[in-house]
């Protein structure tokens, strides 16, 4: 996985259709509300990223195009919590809203500082630029973010971050 830590940063960067043409990608019937129609049309999407072999799906919306559009943000989520890169951060600051486009990219640069200081908090808020209690606050915003590093902090024998 070192070639998809150099690669990871592009991946983030990379326009929705550059990023979906380096998927494999499948439609499905959705599961879950959404009565007759949703169960009739092959509306949930999947995408596999192919140099990766990271995967993400999203079946919210009856809208094939409104799901493709959510599982390729999933799929950018997915890869910053999984794809590690040395060297200094990428991104510095205060992380960006959940919803904007840099977000996956300060995941990424966040987990990629935890993990060069053994997921000590204040070794990797110095390094950001930040607090440890605004670093610890970004990083609770996003329920899957906050369970990666409390996962890597208890395999390092780390007691768990509270929110």
């Amino acid at each position: 996985m070192a070639e998809a830590g150099e690669n990871r940063d592009q991946w983030l960067a990379m326009s929705e259709d550059e990023l979906w043409r380096q998927c494999r990608h499948e439609t499905c019937r959705g599961s879950g509300p959404g009565g007759q129609k949703r169960n009739k049309t092959e509306s949930a999407v999947r995408v596999i990223h192919l140099p990766s072999g990271i995967a993400a799906e999203d079946d919210t919306s009856r809208s094939q195009h409104q799901n493709r559009l959510h599982a390729l943000r999933k799929l950018r989520l997915e890869i910053a919590l999984q794809v590690r890169r040395d060297g200094p951060p990428a991104v510095t600051g205060p992380a960006p809203g959940l919803k904007a486009e840099a977000f996956p990219r300060w995941v990424a640069a966040a987990l990629d500082a935890l993990a060069a200081n053994g997921f000590r908090l204040a070794d990797a808020a110095e390094q950001l630029g930040l607090s440890t209690s605004r670093f610890s606050k970004e990083l609770a915003k996003h329920s899957a973010v906050w369970q990666v590093v409390n996962k890597e902090r208890e395999r390092l024998g780390l007691g768990q971050l509270r929110q």
